[in-house]
This record gives C-alpha cells, structure tokens and sequence, in this order.
C-alpha cells in the first residue's frame, strides 16, 4: 500500500467516526468536534486524492445516518458458452448488466431489473456467486466510497437485445474472447468465475 492509499484510508476511517458521532452524539460540544473532524477529513481526502474540495463535500455532505458501503449487482448470464455484456455510454466499454441496487428492491429483484433495463432479456437470478470488495481488487479508476459488489449467475428466460439510456450496444461473447471491459465495473476474473459456476454447476460463494 503507498503512502497516498495509507492516507486516503486513514482519512476515510476519520469521516465514517465523524459521521457516526454526529448521528448518535447530543452533546453540542461533542457533535461541534464532530463536525469539525469531519470537516478536516474532507480537507485530507481532496488533498490525497488530488480533486476539487467542492467534489468531496458533494459526495458526502448528503449522507447521514451510520456510514455504509455502497451495493453494486451484477449479472452473469450465458447462452452456447457465450457471456451476455453491455456496451457502457459512459466510456464506451463492455461490461456484465447491473448497477447501483435499489433501496426499494432486494438484490435479487435489482439485478433481474438491471439486466431488463440495460439489456432487453429477462432473466432470473439462481444463485450469488460472489460479495466482493471493490477496494480489494484491481477494479479501476479507484473510487473514495467503499462498494461491495454481488456477482449473480441468472438463467436466461426470454427478450430480445434491447438498448438503454445508459448502454449503447447488447452482445454475447466467447469467454475465451472478450472484448475491451469497463473495469471500474467487469474484471475478466468476475466473468471467469460466474463462467464456471455455470459450467460446472457448482461451487463455493466467494466473499472478502
């Protein structure tokens, strides 16, 4: 670990202390070091992470309550021994179809959904392959929020390939030949294992 991800993490630890204390403190001397802990830790993050000090106040200013990280779900879901990946808007770069999960939704129903939306197939999630820990693996860019990301394998029941506001493209591809990934969101190694569970039938759940 460098010196800068020791000090991002280290500044991190100091906002999630400051906005639980706000939370739960009544003290109004107490919860006025709070603030002004948290304040300091905005101050380190933007420095460490060399961005804008508006961009860290924006990111965190709105949340409240105990500090937790955020849920990606993803899906794999293969045909013929070919993965189903969407073609990103935002960088123009393939990824497995899922997203932020939503707070109204249990997993399951978000990633069912997310495929819909971004896909056009409908699909049915059979088992959770994986909870990774985006800091702990080479998902890139970084990011400052900690996100934990579930990996669902979904059987395939019916659609057609149908575009969305966020994706540009809908394809199945070999396994063995993909194409350029969206690797802040798809690794090859998170295809490789839902591919084998699929292929398989079996297997443990990964988790960090």
């Amino acid at each position: 670990m460098s010196d800068i991800e020791r000090l991002l993490q280290h500044a991190q630890r100091i906002r999630a202390i400051a906005q639980t204390g706000l939370e739960y403190s009544k003290d109004p001397y107490d919860r006025e070091r709070f603030a002004e802990l948290g304040d300091i830790s905005h101050e380190l993050i933007a420095a460490a992470a060399d961005v804008p000090r508006d961009r860290i106040d924006a990111l965190y200013l709105p949340e409240r309550g105990y500090p937790t990280p955020k849920v990606d779900v993803r899906a794999g879901v293969f045909r013929n021994g070919e993965v189903l990946l969407v073609l990103e808007s935002a960088d123009q770069r393939w990824t497995l179809p899922g997203g932020w999960g939503d707070e109204h939704e249990s997993p399951k129903q978000s990633v069912e959904r997310e495929v819909l939306e971004e896909s056009g197939y409908q699909v049915q999630a059979t088992r959770l392959v994986a909870l990774k820990d985006r800091h702990l693996h080479p998902y890139l860019p970084r990011r400052l929020e900690r996100i934990y990301k579930l990996f669902f394998l979904c059987e395939l029941l019916g659609g057609e390939a149908k575009t969305s506001l966020e994706t540009s493209a809908v394809e199945w591809f070999p396994v063995n030949a993909l194409p350029e990934l969206s690797t802040g969101r798809t690794l090859p190694a998170d295809i490789a294992l839902l591919y084998s569970w699929w292929r398989d039938g079996a297997g443990d759940c990964y988790f960090d």
